[in-house]
């Protein structure tokens, strides 16, 4: 017969896994709690990081400059917007009117001048209208103002009706008589002078006299220099090239000169010439340094033979050489010829900087240059230069290049302001007094 288990042999095991539950239980509450101490610093760091960025952001606010956009971030998306963006709709919108303001303001000022002009231009005075338009087609940078107003045949007419006419007679140099090399100074034949000495004379410095001139539109000098033989040409190098020339007092200082007025063109398209290449003949010294240009605008020569006398008319280079020429260049148009001013019409080309050569009967040389383009001296127009000429003594004379060119320089100084802030322009030729 079998023996049935006793109960304590049953409830062994039943409290064994009591107590196993009981271990289990009593090691459970220790998890949460060890994982709540992990997470609590976490959770702390987390926060104080939180907060320190809310108060960076702020500081950084407070010390933005006005208008500054925030940098984009987590942080600044919460921020309101209107505060950053107020300051920069306001300058725009002051930029946006001042802009505005500013435009409508040239603007108006483009139509005032447009009006002005065209009543300038077109007005009831055909004469200012004709002034104005010859005046400024002699500049570089104005050309095209008379166009504006003027179609290309109004334009053409108006050069017509307001021009030199060209003198066809040869220069008659027995009409020149030399009155001999120019005295040592102190000597009883130094005594008479030559030309009267008025008030306006500024400089006399052995047989060389100059003179201020002066007319209702312009100021400018007259250089007087008895003896002709003293008066050459000067140029910036004797192959002439696409290098640039040289200043006028460059090229007086290359040939040892006391004085020298600016010579014949060069190219100058759009005013923007170096004075490397000149236009038209170029004799120095007996020698042919650029041919003569026939068809060119600037045909007319004017220069000194060996016997020195000023010769002026159109030539090619042989017969230039064929009349002796000793040094010649080439522009125009002719001013005076054997003792008779050319016939002008109108405006001839309006009031502009010049500058001219010429010869009086005894043999001295009249260099004269006028400044324009100034509000103390507007400029002078062909029959300006005629009248003035005549008044000293001028039996032949022709009109050099002029403009921006147009200076004069004697003994280290140059005497007319010129037009140009940099003062001379880079030049090929000169006539030099040495």
């Amino acid at each position: 017969m079998q023996e049935k288990p006793s109960r304590p042999a049953q409830g062994a095991p039943a409290k064994r896994q009591t107590q196993v539950r009981a271990a289990t239980s009593a090691r459970r509450p220790a998890q949460p709690a060890r994982s709540s101490a992990a997470q609590r610093p976490a959770a702390s760091v987390g926060q104080a990081l939180k907060r320190a960025g809310g108060i960076a952001g702020r500081a950084l606010n407070a010390i933005r400059p006005k208008g500054q956009t925030q940098p984009a971030g987590r942080h600044a998306a919460k921020q309101p917007n209107s505060g950053a963006k107020r300051p920069d709709t306001g300058v725009r919108r002051v930029l946006k009117r001042t802009g505005l303001c500013v435009a409508t303001a040239v603007a108006l000022v483009l139509v005032a001048a447009l009006g002005a002009g065209f009543i300038a231009f077109r007005g009831p005075s055909e004469s200012l209208g004709d002034l104005l338009t010859v005046t400024m087609l002699e500049t570089s940078a104005l050309k095209f103002v008379p166009r504006i107003y003027y179609s290309k045949a109004q334009v053409d007419e108006i050069i017509a009706r307001n021009k030199v006419a060209e003198v066809e007679d040869e220069t008659d140099t027995s009409l020149i008589v030399l009155a001999g090399p120019t005295p040592e100074p102190g000597t009883e034949a130094a005594e008479p002078a030559a030309t009267p000495k008025p008030e306006n004379l500024i400089v006399e410095d052995e047989g060389v006299e100059i003179f201020e001139v002066h007319g209702a539109t312009f100021n400018g000098w007259m250089m007087v220099v008895q003896d002709p033989s003293r008066v050459s040409v000067g140029v910036c190098r004797e192959k002439f090239s696409s290098k640039e020339g040289l200043v006028l007092h460059e090229i007086a200082e290359r040939y040892g000169a006391i004085g020298a007025i600016n010579g014949g063109g060069f190219s100058d398209d759009g005013g923007l010439g170096n004075g490397g290449r000149p236009i038209g003949l170029v004799i120095s010294q007996g020698e042919v340094l650029n041919k003569a240009a026939i068809n060119s605008d600037h045909n007319i020569v004017m220069g000194f033979n060996q016997d020195n006398v000023l010769i002026i008319g159109k030539m090619t280079s042989e017969e230039a050489l064929k009349k002796g020429m000793r040094d010649a260049l080439a522009f125009g148009p002719a001013l005076v010829v054997n003792g008779e001013a050319a016939s002008v019409k109108g405006s001839s080309s309006g009031l502009n900087p010049r500058t001219a050569i010429g010869q009086r009967a005894d043999g001295a040389v009249l260099m004269l240059v006028i400044d324009g383009r100034q509000a103390s001296s507007l400029g002078a127009t062909y029959s300006d230069m005629i009248s003035v000429l005549l008044e000293y003594g001028a039996v032949n004379a022709a009109n050099l290049d002029g403009g921006s060119s147009s200076m004069l320089y004697y003994n280290g100084q140059y005497l007319n302001k010129g037009v140009i802030l940099t003062g001379s322009r880079k030049l090929p030729t000169a006539f030099i007094v040495r």
